[in-house]
């Protein structure tokens, strides 16, 4: 009997679902940076995310997400 297969990541956006094409690691350019002092926001490292959402990372919504269990979660046991 073959084991079982994982199911495919999806995006963490929340109400996406879509298949994730990308799992960041942290080192992403912010595509919408506005310039300033502030500079480019950083990207959240060990996000999934599908190709509508691939700047997602450096939002605050996904700061919020990463401050999660879902995320902590994934950060204490990531996956080989």
């Amino acid at each position: 009997m073959p084991a079982p297969q994982a199911d495919p990541p999806r995006c963490d956006v929340f109400g996406c679902g879509r298949l994730a094409v990308h799992y960041t690691d942290g080192t992403e350019k912010d595509a919408h940076s506005a310039p300033g002092e502030s500079g480019p926001r950083p990207a959240i490292p060990r996000l999934n995310i599908c190709e509508l959402h691939l700047n997602w990372p450096h939002s605050t919504d996904a700061a919020r997400f990463a401050a999660e269990g879902t995320y902590l979660a994934r950060k204490a046991n990531p996956s080989p």
